[in-house]
C-alpha cells in the first residue's frame, strides 16, 4: 500500500505538468510551425474568397466610360488590399519567407498601380487610365507565376 505523502506527491506533480503544459501553451511556447502543405492549403483558401469577391465587381466594358472605370476601381482597391493582409494573416513556414515576401512586395506594386489609374480615370485622362492598367496587369502577372511557383492557388471553380 503506497503511502499517502506519495499518491499526493505524484497528483502534485501531475498537476503542476499539466499547468506547465497549459501556461506553455498559452504563452505561445506550445505552438507548432505549420507545415507547407497546411500553410498552402489555408494561404489558398484565403486568395479563393477574395478571388470570388473580386469575380463580383462588375469590370469596366468600355474604356472611355470614366465613371465606369472608376466605379470598378474604388471597389477593387479596398478587395486588394484586405486580401493581402488577410494572406499575411496566416502564419507561413519559415522555409518559405523570403518568396512570401517577395510574393507580398510584387501584390503591393501591383495595387499601387491602380491608383494612377484611377486618378487618371477621375481627370479623364485616357492615356493615363491605359499605363496605369498595364502597369498593374504586368505585375499582376509576375504576381502570378509567383503565387503558383511557390504553391498557392487562388483559382475559383
Amino acid at each position: 500500500m503506497r503511502r499517502w505523502y506519495v499518491v499526493l506527491a505524484m497528483a502534485l506533480a501531475a498537476a503542476a505538468g499539466l499547468g506547465a503544459g497549459l501556461w506553455l501553451a498559452l504563452a505561445g511556447g506550445g505552438k507548432h510551425e505549420p507545415t507547407q502543405p497546411a500553410y498552402l492549403a489555408e494561404v489558398s483558401s484565403v486568395c479563393r474568397t477574395y478571388a470570388r469577391r473580386l469575380e463580383r465587381i462588375p469590370a469596366p466594358m468600355d474604356p472611355a466610360a470614366y465613371g465606369n472605370i472608376v466605379s470598378s476601381l474604388v471597389q477593387v482597391l479596398p478587395v486588394l488590399r484586405a486580401q493581402e493582409a488577410a494572406m499575411r494573416a496566416v502564419p507561413p513556414p519559415a522555409a518559405l519567407a523570403p518568396r512570401l515576401e517577395r510574393l507580398f512586395a510584387l501584390d503591393r506594386r501591383s495595387v499601387a498601380a491602380l491608383q494612377p489609374a484611377l486618378a487618371a480615370a477621375r481627370r479623364r485622362d485616357a492615356g493615363g487610365v491605359a499605363t496605369g492598367l498595364v502597369r498593374f496587369s504586368s505585375a499582376r502577372d509576375q504576381v502570378h507565376r509567383l503565387a503558383v511557383a511557390i504553391g498557392i492557388d487562388c483559382t475559383v471553380n
